[in-house]
C-alpha cells in the first residue's frame, strides 16, 4: 500500500492534478496568507473556510475515484460472466476477480432495467459497509458480486482527512477512521449519482478535515496591509471565477449527455475534441462506455425478443428474422442468411433479409462469390442441418464483439429449432397413431372436417368407408398383442398401397378399425378401389413363421348425402360395415336410412348378451343322433338357446355372431361345455343313465384363445370322463388361418380323452389337403347336401365321396339335416354312422332324454 507521502504527491502526477494544486494554492493560500498578517482571527477565518473547500475537492476527487472503481468492477463481472457463459475459463480474469470481489453468485432474479445495480448494504454484523452489484446474466437472470470494501476506497484513505460513505440501506455514515469531533463542522458532504451508469440509490460522500489538515493550509505572516488583502481577495475572485468555467463546461457537457443517456438515449456523444487533458480523456472513456452500453442493452433485447417468441410457439423463420435483424443492424460489412438443408438430398433453404430489411425465402445462390464464407451450425434435426452463413465481400477482420454475438444468436437458434421439433413432435403425437403411423382418432376428425369444408367448396362428393379386420381377434388372442400389433402394420402398409392412385387419407380409429377418406371418385371407381383393399387384405400376411389369414368389412357413407358432420358420417358408415358383417363378411355394403336402426337392435342385443349368462337367460337343449344301422340312440348334440326377457327366443344364428364380435364367446362357450361334462358325469353315476356320449360346438374363436386348452384342461380334471364321452364339433373356419397351431391344439385335446369332429364338412375349400393331418374321429356331412337329395344329383355323389373318404381314413360318419326317411334310407345306404334331424326329434331339454327301464330307445319309439 502507498505511503502518506506518495498519496500525497499523486496529485502532483499530472498536469490536471498540478492545475488543480496550483489553482488553489492561487485562490486559496495566497489570501489566507495576506489575511493572516492582519488578524489571527481573520487567519482562523480564512483557516476554516479553505478546510471546507480542501473537503469539497476530496469529494469530488473520491466521486470520480469510485466512479472508476465501480466501472472497472462492471467491465471485469461481464467479462468474467461471458467467460464462464462461453464455457473458457481465464485464471488470469478469475485471479483479478478475487482481488475485486468477496464473492460472485449467479441469481435467478432479473434486473429491473437494463443497467447493473448497485447497492450499498451494511455488512455482516452491522460493522462497515458491503458494496453490492448485480449485472445481467447471458442465460438469464443475474449475477450478484460483493465488492470489497477495500478496494473501493483504499485510494480514498488521507491523514489530512477522512472519508465516510452513507445510503438509504446503510445510513452510516461508515468512515476509513474516526471522526475529530471539533472539526466536524468543516466536514463537506457531496452525492454520488448513480442514475447515469447504473440503477440503484445514490450514495453520499463526505470528507472531514483531521489534525494534520492544518499542515496543508497556506498560512500568510500576518503583515500585508489591508490594501493588499482586497487586492489579493479580488484576484482570487478573478482566477477563481475564470478557472471554474474552465473546469465547469467540460463538466456540464458530460451531465448533459449522462442525463440523455438516462432517457434512453444511447447514441449521445460528448465532443471530446474541444477538451483537453484528462477531461478528453474522460470524454473519451464515457463515449466508450455508453457505446458498449448501449450494445449490450440492444443484444439483450433481441435475447428477450427471441425468448419470447419461443415461449409463444411463433414459427421459427420470425425468431431467425429476429436474428438477422440484429446482425444485420451491428455488423453491416457482412451478409448473414439462416440456412436449413434437408439430409435427404433436397434443395436447401436460406432465409435472408432483402435491401427492404423483409425476410424472404431462397435457394442458395451457387455463383455467389463471397471474398470470405464462414458457416456456424446450429442444430441438427431428423430431416434437416440448419446453418448460419456468414460472408463479406472485403477482406476484413470479424471484430470479436460481432462474433460473438454471432455465436451467442446460433445458441439461441438451435433452442428455437429443438423447441419446434418439441411442438411437431407434439402435434404428430396427439394426431398420429404411434403403431402404424397413420391418423389417429383425433387426427381422423379434423382431417375429415377440413375434407369436407373442402367438398362442400368445390361441390364434390366425400366417401368415408369404414373397414374392420374380420378374424383380427382370432389372431391377437392365438399369438399374443406383439403378432396382433405386427399384423396391424403390415395391413397399414398394405392400405397405403392399396391406395397409392387414389386421393385418399387414411386413419386407424382403434383396435382393428381404420377409416378412409375418398374424395372426387365415382360410385364404381370408389367401389373398384375398395375391391381392391378387401383383395389386398385376403392374402396371407407372413409374420416371422405365421401364416396369418384375415380378411375385412367395409361401410362405405357419403358426404353431403349420408351426413354432414364427421360425427353423423362415421356413424353411417359404421352401421354400413356392421351390415357387411352380419351379410358374410369380407364385402363391401353401402349406408342406407335402414341400417341405423338395425345397426341399434344389434347394439341392444349385443348389451343385452353381456349380462345374459348371469342372468340365467341362456340354457341347453338336446338333440338326439341315432345309430343309422338301428335306430338306437347314440349320443346327442348340445345346442345353446337365449331366451330374452323382452324379445322372447333369439335364434342362435343371431346372437353367436354378436357373441363373437363382443368377445363373449370364450365365456358363454366354455359354460356350455362345462355343462355338457357336469351332465355326462352325473349320467354316469346313474345305474341306467339315458346317454354316455355328448357332443358340443367349439367357436373358431373359442379354439384361437391361447387360454383355451389351459381352460379344458381345468375342466378335464375336475370331472374325469371316459374317453368320447365328449366331441368336440369344430368347423373348416377354426383351422383355415393356422392349420399348423390348429393340429398342436387339438392334438392336446384328443390326449385329454375327447372326440373331434369336423362340422359341415364339404362346404369348404380346403379341408380336403389338410384331411389326413387333422386329429379327428368324425366327419359331419352337411345338411346342405342331405336336404339337396333327390334334387342336386351332385348332392349325392358328394355324400357318397365324403362318406368313402371317411371309410378310407377310419372316421365316423355323421349326417345332419335328416327330416325325411327317403334321407335317412340313402344315407343308411351310404353306410353313414349315425343320423340327426328333425326325422327323429327336435332339440329337446334334458329331461326329455331320461330313457325308460330297459337303456335303449328304438328308432319307433316317440320321441325319436
Amino acid at each position: 500500500m502507498a505511503g502518506p507521502w506518495q498519496r500525497f504527491t499523486v496529485v502532483f502526477r499530472s498536469r490536471w492534478g498540478w492545475r488543480i494544486f496550483l489553482g488553489a494554492f492561487v485562490i486559496v493560500a495566497l489570501p489566507l496568507l495576506g489575511v493572516s498578517l492582519i488578524s489571527y482571527e481573520l487567519t482562523d477565518a480564512l483557516q476554516r473556510r479553505a478546510t471546507q473547500r480542501l473537503m469539497a475537492e476530496a469529494t469530488k476527487a473520491a466521486n470520480v475515484n469510485l466512479y472508476d472503481r465501480l466501472r472497472a468492477a462492471e467491465l471485469l463481472l461481464r467479462a468474467r460472466a461471458q467467460a464462464e457463459a462461453s464455457g473458457m475459463p481465464n485464471d488470469a480474469l478469475e485471479l483479478q476477480a478475487a482481488t475485486v470481489f468477496d464473492g460472485v453468485v449467479p441469481t435467478a432474479k432479473a434486473l429491473a432495467g437494463p443497467r447493473s445495480e448497485v447497492q450499498l448494504l451494511p455488512a455482516a454484523g452491522g460493522i462497515g459497509v458491503q458494496p453490492v452489484m448485480r449485472i445481467a446474466a447471458p442465460g438469464g437472470g443475474s449475477i450478484e458480486g460483493r465488492i470489497r470494501p477495500e478496494y473501493l476506497l483504499e485510494n480514498l484513505a488521507s491523514s489530512s482527512h477522512t472519508v465516510c460513505v452513507q445510503s438509504e440501506q446503510a445510513p452510516g455514515p461508515h468512515c476509513l477512521s474516526p471522526l475529530q469531533g471539533h472539526l466536524v463542522e468543516l466536514a463537506h458532504a457531496r452525492p454520488l449519482y448513480m442514475a447515469p451508469v447504473f440503477d440503484g440509490a445514490d450514495w453520499l460522500i463526505t470528507a472531514a478535515p483531521q489534525r494534520d489538515a492544518y499542515r496543508f493550509l497556506p498560512l500568510g505572516s500576518g503583515a500585508a496591509l489591508a490594501q493588499a488583502t482586497g487586492l489579493a481577495f479580488l484576484l482570487a475572485l478573478i482566477a477563481s471565477s475564470f478557472y471554474s468555467r474552465r473546469i465547469t463546461r467540460p463538466l456540464e457537457a458530460l451531465i448533459e449527455a449522462t442525463r440523455a443517456v438516462r432517457t434512453g438515449d444511447f447514441g449521445q456523444r460528448v465532443d471530446a475534441a474541444v477538451m483537453t487533458d484528462e477531461f478528453r480523456e474522460l470524454a473519451d472513456s464515457f463515449n466508450g462506455m455508453v457505446g458498449e452500453i448501449g450494445a449490450d442493452l440492444a443484444f439483450s433485447q433481441v435475447l428477450a425478443q427471441m425468448d419470447t417468441a419461443i415461449l409463444a410457439r411463433q414459427p421459427l423463420q420470425d425468431i431467425a428474422a429476429l436474428a438477422l435483424l440484429h446482425l444485420t443492424d451491428s455488423d453491416p460489412a457482412r451478409r448473414f442468411a439462416f440456412r436449413i438443408t434437408p439430409k435427404d438430398g433436397g434443395p436447401a433453404d436460406e432465409l435472408v433479409l432483402d435491401a427492404d430489411r423483409h425476410l424472404q425465402h431462397r435457394a442458395p445462390a451457387p455463383n455467389a462469390t463471397p471474398v470470405h464464407v464462414e458457416v456456424l451450425p446450429v442444430a441438427q434435426r431428423a430431416d434437416s442441418t440448419f446453418t448460419l452463413q456468414v460472408d463479406t465481400t472485403q477482406a476484413t477482420p470479424w471484430p470479436a464483439r460481432s462474433r460473438q454475438e454471432t455465436e451467442a444468436l446460433c445458441a439461441r437458434l438451435a433452442v428455437a429449432v429443438q423447441a419446434d421439433e418439441r411442438e411437431r413432435q407434439l402435434v404428430s403425437r396427439a394426431v398420429v397413431d404411434s403403431l402404424t403411423g397413420l391418423l389417429n382418432r383425433l387426427g381422423l376428425v379434423d382431417a375429415l372436417d377440413q375434407a369436407m369444408a373442402q367438398a362442400a367448396q368445390r361441390d364434390d362428393v366425400l366417401a368415408v368407408a369404414f373397414i374392420d379386420l374380420d378374424g383380427f381377434k382370432d389372431v391377437n388372442d392365438a399369438y399374443g398383442h406383439s403378432v396382433g400389433d405386427r399384423l396391424l402394420q403390415q395391413v397399414a402398409y398394405r392400405l397405403r398401397a392399396s391406395l397409392a392412385s387414389a386421393d385418399a387419407r387414411l386413419a386407424r380409429m382403434g383396435g382393428d378399425e381404420f377409416v378412409l377418406m375418398v374424395c372426387g371418385e365415382s360410385s364404381d371407381a370408389l367401389h373398384t378401389l375398395l375391391q381392391g383393399v378387401l383383395t389386398a387384405m385376403q392374402q396371407p400376411f407372413r409374420i416371422d413363421a405365421l401364416d396369418v389369414q384375415i380378411g375385412a368389412s367395409i361401410g362405405v357413407a357419403a358426404f353431403p348425402d349420408h351426413g354432414r358432420d364427421h360425427e353423423t358420417l362415421l356413424k353411417n358408415a359404421d352401421a354400413a360395415m356392421y351390415a357387411a358383417k352380419s351379410g358374410g363378411r369380407n364385402r363391401v355394403v353401402d349406408y342406407t336410412s335402414t341400417l341405423n336402426a338395425s345397426t341399434a337392435e344389434r347394439l341392444e342385443l349385443r348389451r343385452s348378451l353381456a349380462g345374459a349368462l348371469a342372468a340365467g337367460q341362456l340354457f341347453l337343449l338336446f338333440q338326439p343322433r341315432v345309430r343309422a344301422i338301428d335306430g338306437v340312440v347314440a349320443s346327442a348334440e348340445v345346442l345353446l338357446r337365449w331366451q330374452h326377457p323382452v324379445k322372447g327366443r333369439i335364434p342362435p344364428d343371431r346372437f353367436i355372431p354378436i357373441a363373437e364380435e363382443a368377445g363373449l364367446i370364450g365365456e358363454i362357450g366354455l359354460w356350455v361345455l362345462r355343462e355338457a361334462m357336469q351332465q355326462v358325469s352325473h349320467w354316469r353315476m346313474q345305474a341306467n343313465p339315458p346317454l354316455t356320449r355328448l357332443s358340443v360346438n367349439l367357436s373358431p374363436l373359442q379354439l384361437a384363445h391361447r387360454d383355451f386348452v389351459p381352460q379344458v384342461e381345468a375342466l378335464a380334471a375336475a370331472f374325469p370322463l371316459a374317453r368320447g364321452a365328449i366331441e368336440l364339433e369344430i368347423t373348416e373356419g377354426a383351422f383355415f388361418r393356422d392349420i399348423e397351431g390348429c393340429v398342436h391344439k387339438l392334438g392336446r385335446l384328443r390326449a385329454m380323452g375327447f372326440d373331434i369332429a369336423l362340422d359341415d364338412f364339404g362346404v369348404g375349400y380346403s379341408a380336403m389337403s389338410y384331411l389326413s393331418t387333422l386329429p379327428l374321429d368324425t366327419l359331419k356331412i352337411d345338411k346342405s347336401f342331405v336336404q339337396a337329395f333327390g334334387q342336386q344329383t351332385t348332392a349325392y355323389a358328394i355324400a357318397s365321396a365324403i362318406v368313402a373318404l371317411a371309410a378310407a381314413l377310419d372316421k365316423r360318419v355323421v349326417a345332419e339335416g335328416v327330416e325325411t326317411e327317403a334321407q335317412a334310407a340313402l344315407l343308411r345306404e351310404l353306410g353313414v354312422d349315425e343320423l340327426q334331424g328333425y326325422l327323429f326329434s327336435a332339440p329337446v331339454p334334458v329331461e326329455a332324454l331320461v330313457l325308460p327301464a330297459g337303456g335303449e330307445r328304438e328308432q319307433s319309439a316317440a320321441p325319436w
